[in-house]
């Protein structure tokens, strides 16, 4: 029982699922955050969107088993949707006939949706047009960096290394046939073979392939065209490590410990590799990308090049102005000894929470939520009080 001087409960709403090629991931991550939201300060609401983009809420989706290959049932849960007068926050419930019940107040959304129309600006927009407070970063800090290309340009920009990188949109499918052999040879004067072809606003390594010769390329590059509108062809770095750092949306930011994911050389990471590696926990599982193979901190890496990811990873979320917990991924060239910034992930995977709780100062997940739902409403409240209406001398009726 609360006492007299006990601050209400205020009402979280997880937004988990997605139209997205990460919908699985999404769900796992999203009933982790379910689950570990501070039940004596918040009251925690589940809401699902489905791969056809409508919204449900109900007890059900608490549960790991109500998530079938076709989705949870919905007779056992009720459609809502997001009410679009500017500062209600309010989810209205709709019945059988289409009539909707009182609404419910939200006071901070949770978006856990990775890649499209969840981790690239779209759901933030909407949410910014309703006026509601939500955790994470703001439309055009999630649009920039979905998007690797944009990504790469502010890390350069921040004078920060980056794997070159040529960009090839889809609308040379509309222009002359012979685009194969014109692309080819603008790659091959650029980078030697062989090379990777990945969609530049796809994440969990969806539609990448490696190109050998100038078929592959033109394969690979069709490819993403099946997921993306513009792909990135990027040279082979054939003796490479990947190494991760995530970055907490604190005054100031701060970085995570390291990890190395345990990689393939000849390969980059497929989707499998990250959330389905055989002998490990499956997508099912309630661990997510936490239960995926990986070195934490690792001894052998020079305590430089960690300072130096730790550095760059800060300063390209400060860059893109990002909130919340993204996870930056670096790429090493052992070769050359060569630090390269690769992408950055605006919603990672398990909210990468696992890099922190192996930081020397512990952080449980639930209060890192809760430091971010504070957050949330504090910046939602100064976003409120800026000058919307046009001034006198700007109008020009009445």
């Amino acid at each position: 029982m609360q006492n007299g001087n006990a601050q209400p409960r205020r009402t979280v709403a997880v937004l988990f699922g997605g139209r997205s090629l990460e919908h699985d991931v999404s769900i796992v991550s999203g009933l982790q955050v379910l689950h570990a939201i501070d039940p004596e300060q918040f009251t925690a609401i589940p809401i699902y969107i489905d791969p056809r983009g409508r919204w449900w809420t109900g007890d059900a989706l608490w549960h790991r088993d109500a998530f079938g290959s076709q989705g949870p049932h919905t007779a056992q849960l009720n459609e809502v949707s997001l009410s679009q007068t500017f500062g209600e926050s309010v989810l209205t419930f709709g019945d059988q006939a289409g009539q909707s019940r009182p609404g419910l107040r939200i006071d901070v959304f949770l978006p856990i949706l990775h890649g499209t129309y969840g981790e690239d600006g779209c759901i933030q927009g909407l949410l910014e047009l309703a006026g509601c407070a939500y955790v994470g970063c703001g439309v055009g800090a999630a649009a920039v960096g979905m998007n690797k290309r944009f990504s790469k340009i502010m890390a350069a920009h921040m004078g920060i290394p980056v794997v070159p990188w040529q960009s090839v949109p889809r609308q040379v499918l509309d222009g002359d046939e012979s685009w194969p052999g014109r692309i080819s040879a603008e790659v091959e004067a650029a980078f030697p073979w062989p090379v990777i072809v990945k969609p530049c606003n796809l994440g969990s390594s969806a539609g990448v392939s490696v190109a050998h010769a100038s078929a592959d390329l033109t394969a690979g590059i069709l490819k993403v065209f099946e997921f993306d509108t513009e792909a990135l062809i990027e040279p082979f770095i054939k003796n490479r490590l990947e190494l991760n750092v995530a970055v907490l949306g604190v005054d100031p930011p701060i970085a995570s410990v390291t990890e190395m994911p345990v990689t393939i050389k000849e390969s980059p990471l497929s989707f499998g590799d990250k959330y389905k590696r055989a002998g490990r926990k499956s997508l099912r599982s309630s661990e997510g990308m936490a239960s995926a193979v990986r070195v934490l901190d690792p001894t052998d890496l020079p305590p430089s090049m960690r300072a130096t990811a730790q550095e760059y990873a800060v300063r390209v979320f400060s860059a893109l102005g990002c909130e919340g917990i993204a996870r930056i991924d670096f790429l090493i060239d052992t070769d050359r000894d060569q630090l390269y910034f690769n992408e950055i992930n605006t919603l990672p995977g398990s909210l990468s929470y696992y890099l922190f709780a192996a930081a020397p100062r512990y952080w449980l997940i639930t209060e890192l939520l809760t430091k971010l739902i504070d957050r949330a409403e504090r910046a939602n409240a100064i976003r409120k009080r800026l000058r919307r209406e046009p001034t006198q001398e700007l109008r020009l009726f009445g």
